[in-house]
């Protein structure tokens, strides 16, 4: 069974061979037309049939068969057109009714072109012999006059000629089997390079089809990964709030002598749906609606919001003129409203400042916020922006994931130093324009 790379190689020297088939026609068919010419100029002169215009137009008629059928049989095809060539140059000795030897030369460039032609090792010595051979039995036929054909010179000097012919055409025929087995070595390597090269890409293209596979399959063990993370972390974190509301109503006489436990059921319903939302929130990141927005606007109605404890010290720092961005706006307030809630956490137990720093820059804007809490340990830094990620009882930790993956949209940025013990400083980039990551769909809001 023929491989791809033998197949490949096949295929392309049959349309090598056959260009070089073409450009030997061309050129034969030109030569032959100028000789048609002739000898029409003189069969109109002489208004008389000329027997050699006859052989020219078999020669065209060998020439179109050749080029018919060289691209089905390209080295047999080659072969049986040169030795019927060298049968039409014996026919002009009949057609001019004696032996000239003029036409003989003609060999020459035909064993030649045969070599050129089918370039393989063997096919032009071929070709020679069998030339060779023709000419022999023809001129050992004229030789014992079995040809009634009369030589045109002395017939010492028609054998020495013949014999000096058959001599060149053998020295050329060493000459073009050298170069053909040259050429051929070149044109072997070339195409098993050009195979081997085909057959490296088939494995390129097979090994991307099998790397699509294992990527679609680590995919969907991801998402199945990511499932059962959230399944786990929702039962979890859900479970003390749902707990504390079922304690409540199972004695609802109690919440009539001590209110306080309505305030208790209110927080932990608080809770709960808090976390419900960044589920919510976190599964509709996925589409960019565009608009014109003003930052320091959309800051001060999350602060207008939120309520901030009476020990905690609020400090914002913004430019009278805050230029607007391109963005979308509700994911803005999502980004400010985690940093905002998560820098809350931070101080509200003990107290403390939250600083937040507006700062335009000459290709978008920044938000910065800066807490004096307890600070993050250093080698959880890595792992805060990572979905379902928490150090807290009742949160999914989508907080922080939800304003890396806003960011990522909008093609900005997040940044984050902390020191335990000192506080924690979130910074933000919007660009002027959004430049959406991957997977993002941008949706331009309508005027």
């Amino acid at each position: 069974m023929t491989s791809v790379s033998e197949a490949f190689a096949q295929e392309k020297e049959r349309n090598t061979l056959f260009h070089r088939a073409r450009t030997y026609g061309a050129a034969r068919l030109g030569v032959d037309g100028v000789l048609l010419l002739l000898l029409g100029i003189q069969t109109w002169i002489n208004q008389s049939w000329s027997p050699p215009l006859v052989v020219v137009l078999l020669d065209v008629l060998n020439l179109a068969v050749y080029l018919l059928v060289v691209r089905r049989w390209p080295i047999s095809a080659t072969y049986l057109h040169l030795v019927a060539s060298a049968l039409l140059i014996i026919a002009f000795d009949y057609a001019w009714g004696s032996v000239t030897f003029i036409p003989w030369f003609l060999t020459i460039p035909l064993t030649v072109a045969g070599g050129l032609i089918v370039v393989r090792a063997g096919f032009n010595g071929l070709v020679t012999l069998s030339i060779l051979t023709l000419f022999a039995i023809h001129l050992g036929l004229i030789y014992l006059g079995r040809v009634p054909l009369a030589p045109a010179m002395p017939m010492p000097l028609l054998l020495t000629m013949s014999a000096a012919l058959a001599a060149v055409l053998m020295i050329l025929n060493i000459l073009t089997e050298s170069l053909v087995v040259y050429l051929y070595q070149i044109e072997e390597t070339q195409l098993q390079t050009r195979a081997q090269l085909l057959y490296t890409l088939q494995e390129v293209e097979q090994l991307r089809h099998r790397l699509h596979q294992v990527e679609k399959q680590t995919r969907r063990m991801e998402r199945l990964s990511t499932v059962g993370q959230i399944a786990e972390q929702l039962s979890r974190s859900l479970r003390q709030p749902l707990e504390e509301i079922e304690a409540i109503l199972r004695e609802p006489q109690r919440m009539t002598r001590n209110p306080a436990l309505i305030t208790a059921l209110h927080q932990q319903v608080q809770a709960a749906l808090r976390m419900t939302d960044s589920l919510k929130e976190y599964a509709r990141l996925s589409e960019l609606h565009i608009d014109t927005v003003n930052l320091d606007d959309l800051l001060a109605e999350e602060l207008a919001r939120i309520r901030i404890p009476e020990n905690v010290k609020l400090t914002i720092q913004q430019p009278p003129i805050f230029p607007p961005i391109q963005a979308d706006g509700e994911k803005v307030r999502l980004v400010l409203h985690h940093l905002l809630h998560n820098a809350l956490q931070a101080v509200q137990d003990q107290g403390g400042e939250i600083f937040i720093r507006l700062e335009p820059r000459p290709d978008g804007v920044a938000f910065t916020i800066q807490d004096t809490g307890p600070g993050i340990p250093t080698e959880a830094l890595q792992t805060i922006f990572e979905p379902l990620y928490t150090t807290k009882t009742q949160s999914f930790g989508l907080g922080l994931a939800i304003v890396q993956r806003v960011m990522e949209m909008h093609g900005g940025y997040v940044e984050v130093e902390s020191e335990p013990g000192q506080g924690t400083t979130f910074t933000v980039f919007f660009p002027r324009v959004p430049e959406t990551a991957d997977n993002t769909t941008l949706i331009h809001a309508a005027a």
